[in-house]
């Protein structure tokens, strides 16, 4: 088992899935092909890898963390699916998964990919053992149960919850708090919640590998005071060798300048309260996620573009990525291996 923490992205969308649309696809074919033309027209796979990402995604958000073997999946939006397609032959060689779902907040567009998680409905009488343990929600409101079994339950899709218990070796489920720690001794990780700033409550989470790596995954946050980071999400980010966030406005959106509608009270940042956040904390890499689904990828680059030059307008060091499907990152110590 490797001690390199390993994230990949499946699902990198705010709100509501945003596949790419036919207009938008032809414009980007057209202008591959032109560049093409342009560099002599030889190697298409050479061309087109340095060219990647050609798009950012549709998918709402799923991040894949794997740590000695084993599986942890930050949120479960549409993303999940293709996720799921691809641990189906583990799962067959394994005999069964063991997959721990750490839930920010059990709004749809963070939920809406569990029914579509085709590892889901393998039955443990085929000799298959699924272990599901999912960690969110709050016993105060409605429980991360209760919603995953609402939004199966008839008439709304075909097969219940109910089927979903009968047929799968364990599922769990654990309720969480502002300040909560899990540890997983045996598998060399803890995870920390904190509460953020977000309608019906979200809770961001930093885990700590005992090989020296450290990751905060802090989606759907309102800042307070864009220049001034909340001392809980300070605490929760410091120091972290990478940190996957919320950005999914420019401050002209957030404040009704740009696009007509002001986003406050929305629960979602922007480039200034990130970029105040990562030099206040010591962030080394931030990447930008829960892209707006109205955002193209020439608005998903300018705001990227953009935290990097108010990093650095604030004399800080840290790396920013904008993040995409199938981006993926190993985290070795307090090393952050490259984008691929």
């Amino acid at each position: 088992m490797s001690d390199k923490a390993k994230v990949r992205f499946w699902g990198v969308r705010g709100s509501i899935p945003a596949p790419i649309g036919n207009g938008s696809l032809q414009r980007k074919v057209s202008a591959l092909l032109a560049d093409y033309l342009k560099s002599g027209g030889k190697d298409v796979d050479a061309f087109l890898m340095k060219r990647t990402p050609l798009t950012y995604g549709g998918n709402t958000s799923c991040v894949q963390l794997t740590y000695k073997g084993h599986v942890y999946v930050l949120d479960m939006g549409t993303g999940l699916r293709e996720l799921g397609n691809a641990l189906i032959p583990q799962m067959f060689k394994d005999k069964g998964l063991e997959v721990t779902f750490v839930i920010s907040h059990v709004h749809w567009d963070h939920v809406q990919g569990l029914p579509f998680f085709g590892p889901l409905y393998v039955n443990k009488q085929t000799g298959v053992k699924n272990r599901w343990h999912f960690i969110g929600g709050t016993c105060w409101q409605k429980t991360a149960e209760e919603c995953m079994r609402g939004q199966m339950d008839p008439p709304t899709f075909p097969v219940s919850w109910q089927e979903i218990q009968k047929i799968t070796s364990a599922i769990e489920f654990s309720d969480i708090y502002d300040q909560m720690t899990t540890e997983f001794k045996d598998r060399g990780v803890a995870i920390k919640f904190g509460k953020l700033n977000h309608p019906q409550e979200t809770y961001g989470s930093r885990f700590a590998f005992d090989s020296g790596a450290t990751l905060a995954y802090t989606t759907d946050n309102e800042p307070y005071d864009p220049l001034v980071p909340d001392p809980r999400l300070e605490r929760l980010v410091s120091g972290v060798d990478l940190w996957i966030t919320d950005c999914q406005y420019t401050k002209a959106q957030f404040d009704g300048k740009a696009g007509g509608v002001p986003r406050h009270g929305w629960g979602h940042s922007y480039p200034e309260a990130v970029a105040a956040t990562c030099v206040k904390a010591g962030v080394k890499k931030v990447v930008l996620f829960h892209h707006d689904p109205a955002a193209d990828d020439e608005k998903v680059l300018e705001i990227r573009d953009q935290t990097r030059a108010l990093i650095a307008a604030q004399g800080g060091t840290t790396e920013v990525d904008a993040a995409y499907e199938g981006l993926e990152y190993e985290l070795e110590g307090a090393l952050v291996g490259a984008a691929r």
